[in-house]
């Protein structure tokens, strides 16, 4: 096990210790920071980390670019001043904290506590008791980018893990990596069972899984495969991000579930709502599965304030919070596990928080605080954005003119094209991005009917504002402005601090 700081990584358990806190990481993201703590103070290169991670198989640099944020916000590291994680500008990465031995005992039996999942830890609970019976399980999970779907899979693996004749293994679909290399998931996590296997069937298993790498396995080899291994003792199948799964996973996880022989087995796939939906063959398994009562799913929502409010806690080792402070993060956060813990540390990293004799207090007044996008999650953000069209990107920017609530028509307006344009392809977005929502219709004054859309979390709307051009934001405040007049016409005085307000972004005199 290596130390460096507060932190151990455990190379036997693979995960990441904070003091006594097991912090969520997925296989490949602890891979990348196991490569670079063994090899401290050395610059390590894009080309390096992706032979050793992804050996004989090519894959975008830019997937190491996404671990490497998920590596800082772990370690609350600060990418212009870090303490952990160096990055050489075009060429690689140094770790720079000093790395030293550390013993295994006295580790916490038990992951990081997560709040508010009460009931979906008993409903996993409940799934692995079935699994211990030979009723295999096939489970969904799904829920946004940030809700907690790693962090509650952690610590009902930490809690399965109490049980040693449990048995866990772990892969993650890469974005863009599907149909490239099939089966890539199902073979990570089988390659982590072979890790932990003795005798035979370890042997069994690396012969598998190195047989199956250059040739298209049968589906039933797979499946004996997998059932092999649950002769004795029950095998948790953890797949995460299966809306990045190639056609052949989705294909083995419809055969498993279909077998009818007994098997110890309990197979959870992490998932997005958006890929659920958008992506036709997940969205098809995951209905076929259910309705045939196949499958368990599980949809993870906000936390609500009271679980907030023991996160917060939980974060400044602190039963005593100022006053308000819970619901402001709670508010901005809406409920967010990640969008909550970035408020938390952009509060502290701005020094809006402090310690006066032991006790937390706000150094401005609460009504003044001011968030914008937190750094912890402007690299999130700023990815799903990545993934838009031109054309779907300057739509949002628009609409984030008009505000986290925003009218078809002044989109429309902004943009100078038809409202049917706009609410066909916010629409479309709806379906798929998970950026924003239908909120509903409402009539204008001049009788006719506009569709209404909202911005699933104020921090999109944010960063889609300040990431478009001052001209286009003026322009299109300018173009709103003129549309609210004709709409209002005789009425001005009803929309008055709207008008004022988009004047005045626009950087004219209102007439």
């Amino acid at each position: 096990m290596k130390q460096f700081g507060c932190f151990r990584l455990d190379d036997k358990n693979a995960c990441l210790w904070r003091d006594a806190q097991m912090l969520p990481l997925t296989p490949k993201p602890f891979a990348l920071l196991r490569y670079l703590v063994e090899h401290p103070q050395q610059l390590i290169t894009h080309d390096e980390l992706l032979d050793a991670l992804w050996p004989e198989t090519f894959v975008q640099p830019q997937v190491l670019r996404t671990y490497i944020l998920e590596l800082r916000r772990l370690l609350g590291d600060d990418r212009d001043e870090p303490r952990y994680i160096q990055t050489v500008q075009r060429r690689g990465y140094r770790f720079l904290a000093e790395v030293h031995d550390a013993p295994t005992s006295n580790l916490p039996g038990r992951g990081k506590q997560v709040f508010g999942r009460e009931a979906e830890l008993a409903t996993l609970r409940h799934c692995l008791e079935c699994a211990s019976r030979g009723e295999r399980q096939i489970i969904f999970l799904a829920g946004d980018a940030g809700i907690g779907k790693t962090a509650l899979v952690e610590a009902f693996c930490a809690e399965a893990r109490l049980n040693e004749s449990v048995q866990i293994g772990w892969g993650q679909s890469v974005e863009g990596f599907a149909g490239k290399e099939p089966f890539y998931a199902i073979r990570e996590a089988l390659g982590l069972l072979a890790s932990g296997e003795q005798g035979e069937m370890r042997s069994a298993l690396k012969r598998f899984i190195a047989d199956a790498t250059g040739k298209q396995p049968l589906l039933s080899e797979f499946c004996e495969t997998i059932e092999g291994l649950t002769q004795k003792n029950p095998v948790i199948l953890v797949l995460e991000d299966l809306h990045w799964a190639d056609a052949s996973t989705l294909d083995l996880i419809s055969a498993l579930a279909r077998r009818k022989t007994k098997a110890k087995f309990l197979l959870l796939a992490t998932c997005s709502p958006t890929g659920m939906i958008t992506a036709e063959s997940p969205r098809q398994l995951k209905q076929d599965l259910l309705t045939r009562k196949l499958a368990t799913r599980i949809d993870l929502g906000p936390l609500d304030k009271e679980a907030a409010g023991k996160c917060v806690k939980r974060a400044l080792g602190s039963e005593n919070l100022p006053k308000g402070l819970t619901s402001f993060l709670h508010q901005h956060s809406e409920g967010n596990p990640l969008f909550l813990e970035s408020a938390l540390e952009h509060l502290q990293q701005q020094k809006l928080l402090s310690t006066d004799c032991g006790e937390l207090r706000l150094t401005v007044p609460l009504a003044e605080l001011r968030l914008g996008v937190p750094d912890g999650i402007a690299g999130m953000i700023e990815l799903q954005l990545e993934r838009l069209s031109r054309d779907e990107r300057r739509l949002l920017e628009a609409s984030a003119v008009a505000g986290t609530v925003f009218p078809a028509w002044a989109t429309a307006a902004a943009l100078d094209i038809s409202v049917a344009e706009v609410e066909e392809q916010c629409e479309a977005l709806a379906r798929g991005s998970r950026l924003i929502a239908n909120a509903g219709q409402d009539e204008l004054p001049d009788g006719a009917r506009s569709s209404f859309y909202v911005f699933c979390h104020s921090f999109y709307r944010e960063a889609l504002y300040n990431g478009a051009s001052a001209s286009l934001r003026a322009r299109c405040h300018l173009r709103i402005a003129e549309r609210l007049r004709e709409l209002f016409a005789g009425r001005e005085a009803d929309v008055a601090l709207e008008l004022a307000a988009h004047y005045e972004a626009a950087g004219v005199p209102a007439p």
